[in-house]
């Protein structure tokens, strides 16, 4: 977080994604929770821009205040 860090989370899905208040009975969002797969510090700068690659998996690119452009490729996707 702002320092050209860079975290690769996996979201875990509630097991009940829809719950009841608890004081009038309505329908309320669960949250789910988050699981840290992989941390990197890339740049020494903040990483301004990001994109993943539509057409192929796990390939990336982004920028950072230092001018720089970098392409990734992130692997092991599907194991997770």
């Amino acid at each position: 977080g702002g320092n050209g860090g860079f975290n690769i989370y996996k979201y875990h899905y509630p097991k009940q994604r829809v719950g009841k208040h608890r004081h009038d009975g309505a329908p309320v969002g669960v949250a789910g929770t988050i699981e840290l797969l992989n941390s990197r510090v890339i740049s020494t700068q903040p990483i301004v821009s990001f994109d993943w690659s539509s057409d192929r998996e796990g390939l990336c690119c982004m920028s950072s205040l230092d001018q720089t452009l970098r392409v990734f490729i992130v692997t092991k996707l599907e194991k997770y």
